[in-house]
């Protein structure tokens, strides 16, 4: 009888395991990579803000000269 079932549930168990190990570590990397993504667009937000402030404070130098 194992002769018949044992390569299919050998199968099967190794599927299992594979499909428990890869939902574990996404587990792990989903948390780290929100964190990493919201740094990232945190940084990239701060760097367009003082980029623009940046502009607009030459802008108010060149008008503030002319008058």
């Amino acid at each position: 009888m194992w002769d018949y079932f044992g390569p299919d549930f050998a199968f099967d168990v190794v599927k299992g395991v594979v499909a428990g190990v890869a939902s574990l570590a996404f587990q792990v990397v989903a948390p780290r990579t929100y964190r990493a993504a919201k740094q990232f667009r945190a940084r990239w937000v701060a760097k367009r803000a003082a980029r623009r402030a940046a502009r607009q404070a030459r802008r108010n130098v060149v008008t503030n000269d002319e008058q």
